[in-house]
């Protein structure tokens, strides 16, 4: 996950890829979610106060060679026609948002030639207004496609707003858009099933939603998490400089974690005591919170996946949601003693995938809202995501817009040569000097465990 400001293009020539449609598009009666509604309120906040806003995630890896823009201009049609993520979309009308839809055999996709670039920070430049302007529409299609060619190695890009997509559908993009460009070149067809649309998710949770009351079961796991931090969210171990949580410029931190073979240890040892490595990485952030502040109790908002059932697999779409991870640490806390809190936290949390934090929120809060960007800490197994093999031979890459925070969020990921953490985080002196310090904590206890350095003291136990 790397900001479009640190990251290094090579030059090249510049082709980019536009769908367009011969057929007006349609109405549909499908409401959008929680999740798109409240990303495109912020977007519009964001247009009326004329701020630069970058509403999307994108995605760029390498192919070898110069690349074939007529086999990619193939692939992204076949692409752009079998999601329906590119081919329906939500607009602003009044203070409610209008869906509309196009068939998708109407929608055709060819190659457009920008120019050639020699300067990185030109093309970078370049990119990111293209990415901006291209994703901050309101209408169709919010998507931006291109190739850097070159004669050794092409970089393809591609970005869409942030409301139609999530780190998995990304990953399952960059599999399907090889084996596309892959079976064009060779003149062969392309064997997919039809993905199933996300705009069924979206009718399901607006129903399910409806029938939701305060005291319904299912919010019984919000309801602890906002007890016992007096209705509020919990607040990070350091001092942020602020208080106040309004959403300020961000910075973004790297930590390399663990090796491959350091990662596989680790989940290893959490295997033996009663967890996954998920589990493992928030017992280390738990004891390093404990270590900090001696609070012993920990909450946090972690991402979970809403691909319930095998046929959302391949859907492209936002199936993320928000939930309540909650534990206790045992007396005299120890990495070993945690694994097993934090696993049970995290199954009750989990239990609650489908309950959108917004509507959950909707319910209990008496006042205030949910965070245009809610703190949280994630969790995600890269190493299953199709063609994640060649990630580092891809030179893959997820890239995000320049950061805002109002807390810290942060991203444990899991890939096939390394285990690393991604912290996004407000631009202030107090984060600066405090949120490290705590983060080396957690990495040295991980590290502990996995059997690196530090390895023969217990990894729940402070440093002496």
């Amino acid at each position: 996950m790397t900001q479009i400001l640190d990251w290094r293009p090579d030059p090249g020539e510049v082709i980019e890829f536009e769908p367009t449609t011969d057929r007006a598009p349609v109405p549909h009666d499908v409401p959008a979610s929680y999740f798109q509604r409240s990303h495109m309120q912020s977007a519009a906040a964001h247009r009326a106060a004329g701020r630069r806003q970058s509403p999307w995630v994108a995605m760029v890896f390498d192919l070898p060679g110069r690349a074939d823009t007529d086999a990619l201009a193939a692939a992204w049609q076949g692409l752009v026609r079998r999601h329906e993520a590119f081919h329906t979309w939500y607009e602003p009308e009044g203070d409610d948002l209008a869906g509309f839809r196009l068939p998708p055999g109407s929608v055709t996709v060819r190659p457009s030639h920008v120019g050639d670039f020699t300067s990185t920070g030109d093309l970078r430049a370049y990119l990111h207004r293209r990415l901006d302007e291209q994703t901050a529409t309101t209408s169709w299609p919010g998507l931006l496609a291109g190739v850097v060619r070159r004669d050794t190695t092409s970089t393809v890009y591609f970005a869409i707003d942030h409301a139609y997509t999530d780190g998995h559908s990304l990953a399952l993009l960059f599999d399907e858009l090889r084996t596309r460009y892959d079976a064009a070149l060779a003149g062969a067809p392309v064997d997919l099933a039809p993905a199933h649309g996300y705009l069924d998710c979206n009718r399901r949770e607006r129903e399910r939603s409806a029938a939701l009351t305060a005291d319904a079961p299912e919010l019984a796991a919000w309801s602890e998490f906002l007890a016992v931090g007096d209705g509020g969210f919990p607040h990070f171990p350091v001092e942020l400089g602020n208080d106040t949580g309004e959403l300020l410029p961000g910075t973004r931190l790297h930590y390399p974690v663990l090796t491959g073979a350091q990662a596989r240890a680790f989940r290893a040892y959490c295997g033996r005591h009663g967890g996954g490595f998920g589990a493992g990485a928030f017992a280390a952030l738990a004891l390093a919170q404990w270590e900090f502040t001696g609070n012993d109790v920990y909450r946090v908002l972690t991402a979970v996946s809403t691909r319930a059932y095998p046929r959302l697999l391949h859907t492209h779409g936002w199936l993320v949601n928000l939930v309540p991870l909650l534990f206790r640490l045992p007396s005299s806390p120890t990495l070993a003693g945690a694994i097993a809190a934090a696993q049970q936290g995290f199954q009750q949390a989990r239990a609650g995938y489908d309950v959108p934090v917004h509507r959950a929120l909707e319910l209990l809060l008496t006042e205030g809202d949910v965070p245009a960007i809610p703190p949280m800490a994630s969790y995600l197994d890269g190493r299953t995501a199709p063609g994640s093999a060649d990630y580092l031979r891809a030179d893959t890459r997820l890239l995000t817009g320049p950061d805002n925070a109002s807390g810290v969020s942060m991203w444990f990921n899991w890939f096939p040569d390394r285990a690393d953490l991604v912290v996004s985080m407000p631009d202030t002196p107090q984060a600066a000097a405090g949120v490290p310090k705590y983060l080396d904590r957690v990495r040295e206890i991980m590290l502990t465990a996995s059997g690196g350095p530090g390895a023969g003291r217990d990894p729940g136990q402070p440093p002496t």
